[in-house]
């Protein structure tokens, strides 16, 4: 039989519950403290790149990668504002699980139909919120994915603006591919020799020519490479490509903390849904195992109370403040 005491004791927190609190936050902490600043990050870079597009002239605001590049902005503020509805959604939920089920779960005056009536409504409803932060994190990956490809569309765009007209639009991709490498080592191997007969004249300055008692001196100008000339174009297009793939790369990586944290949040109602259906199985159940249930429920409690904290913070744009 229980001691006078032990309903007082059975309320608090064991040792090991804490200390599973204390690394939930930590967790917590890792994943939603630099959302916000990522977040503000990620729209900067979304108009940095959004400005090279508009400014480089191959491509301009009409090119159809503009209007790519704006539907994928657009669409990360729509997936960050639903997923701010989302988490201040789940932190009502979590919320009224710890200050309403777990209180009047243990209450003495309750009856076991009703106590496992209130845990039924419970379970009910943590698929919506699970359900949500799998779309969420779903639809963060499969914008980070679009992003980070995105560099490649536009480094095809400045290739074909670069290729001549005609003749080669008409020929095979592969053959083309080939004809162009020819051409182009047969190009640089051309640039080469002229560039080194004229470095070679260029070192003699002057020179004189005699014939019939007629001199006749040439000079020569010093040598100046015309490689640079002929590859300013394809440096300026490498410095957009780079610029923007840096630019998407930085985006992508913000995105996965964002798909990083939702995951947590699957997580964890992932959990609370299996301490659920684990109390009501056994509300019924004599002493010690109603208590057992009892006190599991309390430890998710307080696990999850950072979460709500984690997840207010995320709907209104801030980090939480929790140390």
């Amino acid at each position: 039989m229980p001691g006078p005491n032990d309903s007082d004791l059975a309320g608090l927190p064991s040792y090991s519950d804490v200390q599973a609190a204390y690394r939930a936050r930590s967790e917590l902490r890792q994943n939603f403290m630099t959302l916000t600043n990522d977040q503000l990050d990620i729209q900067e870079l979304f108009r940095s790149v959004a400005a090279q597009l508009e400014s480089t002239p191959e491509i301009g605001q009409e090119h159809p990668l503009c209007a790519e590049w704006n539907e994928l902005r657009q669409r990360h503020r729509k997936v960050y504002r639903d997923s701010q509805q989302n988490a201040g959604m789940c932190a009502h939920f979590l919320k009224n699980f710890a200050e309403i089920l777990v209180p009047l779960s243990q209450s003495p005056g309750i009856s076991m139909n009703q106590k496992t009536q209130m845990i039924g409504k419970f379970l009910e409803t943590i698929p919506v919120h699970l359900n949500a932060a799998r779309e969420n994190a779903e639809k963060f990956s499969e914008l980070a994915k679009e992003v980070e490809v995105f560099p490649r569309k536009v480094a095809s765009a400045l290739r074909l603006k670069a290729e001549p007209q005609g003749f080669f639009e008409s020929v095979w991709t592969g053959l083309e591919e080939l004809c162009m490498s020819i051409w182009n080592t047969l190009n640089q191997l051309l640039v080469k020799i002229v560039n080194m007969f004229k470095l070679m004249l260029s070192r003699l300055e002057k020179m004189r020519f005699s014939c019939f008692g007629i001199s006749l001196d040439v000079h020569f100008t010093r040598y100046h490479s015309l490689e640079s000339e002929l590859n300013s174009h394809e440096m300026s297009s490498r410095q957009v490509v780079g610029t923007v793939g840096e630019d998407a790369k930085a985006i992508a990586e913000k995105l996965t903390a964002f798909e990083s944290a939702w995951h947590v949040v699957r997580l964890a109602c992932s959990l609370l849904l299996s301490d659920l259906a684990l109390a009501r199985s056994f509300v019924s159940c004599d002493f010690p195992i109603s208590e057992a249930c009892d006190s599991n429920l309390r430890a998710a409690a307080l696990v999850h109370t950072p979460l709500v904290e984690c997840l207010n913070a995320y709907s209104v744009g801030k980090s939480p403040d929790f140390l």
